[in-house]
């Protein structure tokens, strides 16, 4: 069983050597009980992103230089795109091993840089 730290979301993600279907009960159950303290994890990361957020559009109100300003927003449109990402992996079952569309995801941000 592995779980590997995503360091853009802030989070664990499976990251299994072999399919979940492969595994016996003792490791799927271990699975399970840590993915639901990683999901549990989940709303408080997206708290913590949301006032990133909050402080970024804060700026935007007092900053005159436009290249800053668009700077801030690209931070902003980034953190909201780590914010959807984190809820579609609340919901997220284990035995499924990554998100539906998320190659498509990790496309669009190499796109962006």
């Amino acid at each position: 069983m592995t779980f590997k730290l995503d360091p853009r979301l802030g989070i664990e993600l499976p990251a299994f050597d072999r399919p979940y279907e492969e595994m016996d009960a003792a490791e799927q159950e271990a699975v399970l009980v840590r993915w639901e303290q990683i999901r549990a994890k989940i709303p408080d990361q997206i708290v913590h992103f949301e006032r990133i957020i909050e402080d970024l559009l804060d700026q935007v109100h007092h900053e005159e230089d436009w290249d800053v300003i668009s700077a801030h927003f690209a931070d902003i449109a980034d953190y909201a795109s780590r914010i959807h990402e984190l809820n579609t992996w609340r919901r997220v079952d284990p035995s499924v091993g990554h998100v539906p569309g998320q190659d498509h995801a990790q496309e669009h941000r190499d796109r962006e840089k």
